[in-house]
């Protein structure tokens, strides 16, 4: 009997320590959204002038998302994880004169809500924008422009994006 009890505590313990929600902060923060996310959405995004985005359209702010890819495999949101820094962390890289074109754009979810990091590959910029679309600067950044611009090859081979630099 003892060791069906045991047994029966140690699985509980094992499969709660395994969720999805393990290590994240309430209300989630950045890097939970970027290291933890429960899916990540792949889209082709562009730019659009104010009114100019039909609310149907996905988009975040002045973005809209012409097309939505597949969604991210396990392997695919690792790959995006191990890119994130910190704002801390991040050194810039220098400015271009591109004037931000946006390329993708990621939806991290989390639960109900995201936060969507849109790429441009041209200036090797990005925009963080929350579920409101309020854009949040201290995001961090995802250092690693050839992980994105493959996996967007792997979602539109097709193409629809800059091949940046």
């Amino acid at each position: 009997m003892r060791s069906a009890l045991l047994a029966l505590v140690l699985f509980a313990t094992a499969s709660t320590s395994c969720s999805a929600t393990a290590g994240r902060s309430d209300p989630p923060t950045p890097e939970d959204f970027f290291r933890r996310p429960d899916r990540v959405q792949i889209f082709i995004a562009d730019l659009v002038g104010p009114g100019e985005r039909d609310e149907t359209t996905p988009g975040n702010g002045y973005f809209v998302y012409a097309k939505e890819g597949p969604e991210l495999s396990s392997r695919q949101r690792r790959a995006l994880a191990d890119i994130w820094k910190s704002p801390k962390d991040f050194v810039p890289y220098p400015e271009r004169k591109c004037g931000f074109n946006p390329d993708i754009a990621f939806r991290f979810w989390i639960g109900k809500t995201f936060v969507d990091a849109v790429a441009c590959f041209s200036c090797r910029m990005l925009m963080f924008r929350d579920a409101q679309g309020n854009p949040l600067p201290d995001a961090g950044f995802l250092d690693g422009f050839p992980v994105m611009q493959d996996l967007a090859k792997q979602s539109f081979p097709e193409g629809g994006f800059s091949a940046g630099w």
